[in-house]
């Protein structure tokens, strides 16, 4: 059985990477009910996009410096410090309900996370290269989206018997320990076959600022990198509503707990999803991801027209917009692997992050307004828009 679900050695060099994918995804308990959560505080609409904005700023101004570092200097060590760092601050999060101190965390959280953004993923790929196991990347790309996607599944079920038997603010620390456990896997069984030349502190700082720039200037130059980098930015901005789906579903009479079973068997979408394009022979990247993003929109336009007390058509527009995102994520994720050079990979991969971070913020502080305004199934709908021009770019793509 092993054999027909992983190719040979795959586990030998891979395993601590999936089992820290499937702890991550079981670290995701909060993430059904966060906005819920934020919402029993008492916070707007303006305010959760303010702090999910200060995620955003954190992720633009130090995705590069982070990418680079991990460039520079060790993709192990960037992301040991990042899983840690983040998950002491959403341990903290359950001894706070004062905005502006869940605004700080929720900045060093967007800080955390860039050491690991680009650092992870291109630890993963040259790993593979330096065992010549070059034809695994696509099949990690795929496996990791699955296994985190498996303890999604588990998270949202454990976090709904949580809630309704607790306080909410249980979620968080659970959250927390999952990150450090990872980091503590990670730190004893995963190796790091491509190490960087170590450098002085002021020699570091130097080759981090030319890593960037030269990270910068293949990003905006490589005409493929570029436009699946603009592509994957308007893909993102599909998710304009993002913070609206919770308190939509709880506005139109689902009971709060019950997030936990939807968002159960939206993470059974993300298991499957990866592996649909598959069963259609060799994947065509460029088609599959257009084909995709248009069914996509039509689900999100189709959200404003769902009224009280029908949440579990809501609830099915969600699981099966986020089942098609599985479809597409993972290859994006691959296919800009193949174009760029090892020694800035994680730079450019960093470079991506941000820009799709600042743009979320940016677009998200609009979505606040317009939540408050409107409500979050309008905003939902509007979202859908974006993917227009998402599919204009990805159209410029050569097979």
């Amino acid at each position: 059985m092993k054999n027909m679900i992983f190719k040979k050695d795959e586990l030998r060099i891979l395993w601590p990477f999936y089992l820290t994918d499937l702890i991550y995804g079981l670290s995701m308990i909060i993430f059904p009910f966060m906005m819920i959560y934020f919402r029993n505080l008492g916070l707007s609409f303006f305010q959760i996009s303010i702090l999910v904005g200060a995620y955003g700023i954190a992720s633009f101004l130090f995705e590069i410096p982070t990418g680079a570092f991990a460039d520079g200097f060790s993709r192990k060590y960037s992301s040991l410090l990042g899983l840690f760092m983040g998950g002491v601050s959403l341990l903290l999060f359950a001894f706070t309900t004062n905005f502006y101190v869940m605004l700080l965390l929720w900045f060093l959280a967007g800080l955390s996370m860039t050491f690991v953004s680009g650092a992870f993923e291109s630890w993963v790929v040259d790993n593979l290269k330096e065992h010549k196991r070059k034809e695994l990347q696509q099949e990690y790309f795929i496996k990791n989206y699955s296994l985190s996607s498996i303890g999604m599944i588990v998270a949202p079920l454990i976090g709904a018997f949580i809630i309704k038997n607790y306080s909410q603010s249980i979620l968080w620390i659970v959250s927390g320990f999952g990150f450090l456990i990872g980091a503590f896997i990670l730190s004893l069984f995963a190796e790091e076959l491509y190490k960087p030349k170590r450098l002085s502190v002021i020699k570091s700082l130097k080759n981090t600022w030319d890593n960037s720039k030269k990270g910068l200037k293949f990003s905006f130059s490589h005409r493929q990198v570029m436009l699946i980098i603009l592509g994957s930015v308007f893909v993102g901005m599909l998710l304009l509503g993002e913070t609206g789906w919770q308190p939509l579903m709880v506005s139109l009479s689902m009971p709060q707990y019950s997030l936990g079973f939807v968002y159960s068997i939206v993470a059974v979408g993300w298991v499957l999803g990866p592996f649909v394009p598959k069963l259609f022979g060799k994947i065509n990247v460029k088609k599959t991801v257009i084909i995709v993003t248009a069914f996509r929109m039509l689900l999100l336009f189709s959200v404003v027209l769902v009224h009280k007390p029908f949440f579990i058509i809501v609830a099915a527009i969600l699981v099966f917009d986020q089942f098609f995102k599985a479809m597409s994520d993972p290859l994006l994720l691959s296919y800009i692997h193949k174009f760029i050079p090892t020694r800035i990979r994680a730079t450019v991969i960093s470079i991506k992050s941000m820009l799709l971070q600042v743009v979320f913020a940016l677009t998200g502080l609009i979505a606040g307004v317009l939540q408050d305004a409107i409500g979050p199934a309008a905003v939902i709908s509007i979202g859908g828009l974006f993917g227009f021009f998402a599919i204009a770019t990805f159209l410029k793509l050569k097979d």
